[in-house]
């Protein structure tokens, strides 16, 4: 097969819908490139970039496929074979049995999952994998990745459904010269790529060149490519210095390359073979957010690597990917603390002083410290690359790992806290600075400050992240801060300077945001504009002309990802704006038939029949969302505010409440939930419930002086004097804080 890719021929793979085609000429094959380049080429067979997706044959498929069936979910599912193919017979989206063929298999340790090939070019990555571990290790079965929902044909989580699509979701990373082609109208992929896995040309861009200038014995300056890709960085040490310096040019090239791929990113533009454009330009980065960091930049969710390393002295130092990582077959340069002592003077740090530690020790090994394991996909661990520094009392404070625990889980926190302040310090530490995230055992009077002096010691990903901090409870100096950084040099302190000001009102930072429509980076534009689409209705008439001109660029990006479903929200937003109602309802349903059942996308549709006046279809979509998804506290929200809007207050309360108590509720919800109980004559209750809030949500001025208020109102002095404890810190001076201090001393 790979002789027909290079010579620019395609082939349909067998069964699939998928072809594996040379999107140009200029593709040339990995087999073309080992003619020359053998050594690295040996170095990739051996890597997981090579391994990581196969076509399914006796020795790839590491699987049990002799007729076993498992059940998960009261689903069951039977893997065979037939006729030397691969088959899972199992429910479908519409729940009825059906048979579906494996096309590839993807990943090979510790996991390994099996793509099936369902209707019109959809591929599905199947989520019942291969454990293929040693049994000794609890491998050789067959799990589910997802063993704590209650997976139905309806979830989200679904096999078949949006976030287990390959076209979307997998394919860009695990294939070489990859076009999705998805066709809105049809809801359809007609995906081709010029060759299966990460080959050489998906770093080194299309080879074609090259090999005609080899061929020449003549090479240009660029090797016959977009962009040579030059050597590490060099670090060396001065006199007795315990790290080492760079002692080369800084090339932030590896990082760009590998953060392509090795990072929680949406696409900005298209990508082609002759372009390879600034990260920032090409991409947007996820900042450290809740929801995918622990608030001390350690990994929650799954990043792919970059966005935690972006927060490392490392990488303010000029470290790059290739300086720790062989790019071919991508292992460590070198075995245990060696890897380390490259620029850690072993005599310094890989000693017991610095680690306090036995020698050849689990305890004595650097990345067990620094960079501690998580496990995904359930037996898939992944080291941080944030290279943290473990504070027991910092993960106390904001229940976050800490590594000292994964081998003293018996002592607990308070000891490995006593024990840490035994330890040496570095001079930072002594004078007060430590790290970034102590921020969150601060009083909020005094992290303004700190963060300040932050700033110049830690990565632009992390100032972001300090500037978010502040700025949860803001001041006039927190959001002068945020202010002055729409100025940054550093495109990533720019966009956490439009993060924070998005929550402020629109009158007050349309002036301060506006002129970053034509900021030089289109990831700084790109969120600056997706902020400006959710104002459009908030916006005075006589600015939408000027504001929608600027939002040009910005759908021209959600095009790029039209089959995910926030793309199409944003465009009906868009359309909306515009005035045309007919537009936006076939983007709202649009982003329902990629996902049916994504609550995000039955609100936003909810919310366009709010819009146009039609409540019985928008009860019928938040109905439909409420059974779905039970457990999502923006649906239950919604469903409470639409019983408001009704004057159908007991209905209202009922469901405002029930939302303020679910996991992943909001500090604004408690508010008004208990706003809705005391319309109802149930004040005493609201009281309950903000006591609650305020235990979980410490520091919130809307809780505080709604429990003031409510409790003042039921005269209940002990509720009022729990609420003053923090607002006499807060605002010593406010009239109500001090007339309540009078009242109730």
């Amino acid at each position: 097969m790979k002789k027909f890719i290079s010579l620019g021929f395609f082939i349909i793979c067998l069964g699939s819908s998928i072809k594996i085609c040379a999107s140009s000429t200029t593709y040339i094959g990995s087999d073309t490139c080992a003619g020359c380049h053998q050594t690295e080429h040996q170095q990739w067979l051996s890597s997981d970039h090579h391994k990581a997706m196969q076509k399914p044959n006796d020795t790839t498929v590491l699987g049990d496929f002799n007729n076993v069936s498992v059940e998960f979910h009261q689903i069951q599912s039977r893997f065979f074979q037939d006729k030397g193919d691969y088959f899972v017979e199992t429910l479908n989206k519409n729940a009825e049995k059906q048979t579906f063929k494996v096309v590839y298999t993807f990943g090979f340790n510790p996991l390994q999952q099996y793509i099936l090939q369902t209707e019109q070019g959809h591929l599905q990555a199947f989520n019942i994998a291969w454990d293929s571990r040693a049994k000794a290790q609890g491998g050789q079965r067959w799990y589910h990745l997802q063993p704590d929902e209650t997976i139905t044909p309806d979830h989200p989580f679904f096999w078949q459904r949006h976030f287990q699509n390959w076209n979307s979701r997998c394919a860009e990373c695990h294939t070489t010269g990859f076009q999705k082609q998805y066709e809105v109208d049809t809801h359809s992929y007609n995906s081709q790529f010029s060759e299966l896995n990460v080959g050489c040309e998906s770093c080194h861009g299309a080879g074609q060149q090259h090999q005609q200038q080899a061929q020449a014995g003549k090479f240009d300056p660029q090797w016959g490519f977009a962009e040579k890709l030059t050597s590490a960085p060099l670090f060396t040490f001065a006199a007795n210095a315990p790290i080492a310096n760079l002692a080369s040019p800084s090339n932030e090239q590896y990082l760009q390359q590998c953060a392509s791929c090795h990072s929680r990113r949406l696409p900005l533009q298209q990508q082609n073979e002759s372009n390879s454009p600034d990260y920032h330009q090409a991409f947007r980065i996820d900042m450290l957010s809740s929801n995918l960091y622990f608030d001390d930049g350690q990994i929650q969710d799954e990043v792919f690597v970059m966005g935690s390393f972006l927060q490392s002295k490392m990488a303010k130092a000029g470290v790059t990917c290739s300086n720790c990582h062989n790019p071919h077959s991508g292992k460590p340069r070198f075995e245990g603390n060696q890897l380390c002592s490259q620029c850690h003077n072993a005599s310094t740090y890989d000693v017991p002083e610095h680690h306090q530690h036995k020698v050849d020790t689990q305890g004595a090994m650097c990345v067990n410290c620094h960079m501690p394991e998580r496990t995904y996909m359930q037996v898939d661990e992944r080291r941080d690359h944030s290279f943290v520094i473990p504070n027991a009392d910092v993960s106390a404070a904001i229940n976050s790992p800490n590594a000292c625990i994964n081998c003293h889980q018996e002592q607990g926190l308070s000891w490995v806290s006593d024990k840490l302040k035994q330890w040496p310090r570095t001079a930072s530490a002594k004078n007060g600075l430590g790290h970034w995230s102590t921020i969150h055992l601060l009083a909020p009077e005094k992290q303004v400050a700190f963060a300040q002096q932050q700033f110049t010691q830690v990565t632009p990903l992390v100032a972001a992240k300090l500037l978010d901090v502040i700025n949860l409870q803001p001041t006039q100096a927190s959001v002068n801060l945020a202010v002055e950084h729409l100025q940054a040099q550093e495109p990533l302190l720019r966009r956490g300077a439009i993060n924070v000001l998005r929550r402020l009102p629109v009158e007050q930072v349309t002036p301060l945001l506006e002129p970053l429509f034509k900021d030089p980076d289109s990831s700084v534009r790109f969120d600056v504009a997706s902020t400006f689409s959710g104002w459009l209705s908030q916006l005075p008439h006589k600015d939408l002309p000027r504001i929608l001109a600027g939002l040009e660029e910005y759908q021209q990006s959600l095009l790029l990802t039209a089959d995910f479903p926030n793309s199409q929200i944003s465009l009906a937003h868009i359309a909306m704006a515009k005035g045309k109602p007919t537009d936006a309802q076939r983007h709202f349903e649009q982003a329902l038939k990629i996902a049916p059942h994504l609550p995000v996308a039955m609100l936003a549709y909810a919310d366009f029949w709010r819009q146009m006046a039609n409540s019985e279809k928008e009860q019928a979509v938040l109905a439909r969302a409420v059974k779905i998804n039970p457990d999502f506290a923006d649906v239950l929200h919604q469903y409470g505010l639409y019983f408001v809007r009704q004057k159908q207050y007991n209905q209202a309360a009922k469901w405002l409440v029930a939302a303020a108590k679910l996991n992943d509720a909001q500090a604004y919800y408690a508010y008004v939930a208990a706003s809705a109980l005391d319309t109802i004559g149930r004040t005493k209750e609201a009281v309950n419930l903000l006591l609650e809030a305020n235990q979980r949500w410490p520091n919130q001025l809307d809780l505080l002086f709604s429990l003031g208020l409510y409790a003042d109102k039921t005269k209940d002095a002990n509720s009022i004097q729990e609420a003053l404890k923090t607002l006499t810190v807060l605002l010593p001076n406010h009239p109500q804080v001090k007339q309540w201090q009078s009242r109730f001393p």
